[in-house]
């Protein structure tokens, strides 16, 4: 899949030049997935919770793939300090 970040890199999921393809699941579902044995590492994916970040190798920003709807968020360059 290619998606066009903000920046206007071009990310694809195919080339890890230009993205930083991540998973994420709550950690319950995680355990739950391990806790039900499975017998391959194929098992194991294919039980895996849905739920994946790409990561803009260019601006940093993460693209979060949830429920049909694509979440961008920016991170901060830096936290100010409060003292």
């Amino acid at each position: 899949m290619k998606i066009r970040c903000l920046c206007g890199n071009l990310l694809n999921d195919e080339t890890l030049e230009t993205t930083n393809p991540l998973m994420v699941f709550p950690e319950k579902e995680y355990y739950d997935v391990l806790e039900s044995n499975p017998k391959t590492v194929e098992e194991l994916v294919d039980k895996m919770p849905s739920g994946s970040i790409w990561e803009c190798r260019v601006c940093g920003r993460l693209h979060y793939f949830k429920e049909g709807k694509i979440a961008i968020y920016r991170l901060e360059e830096e936290v100010p300090d409060n003292d």
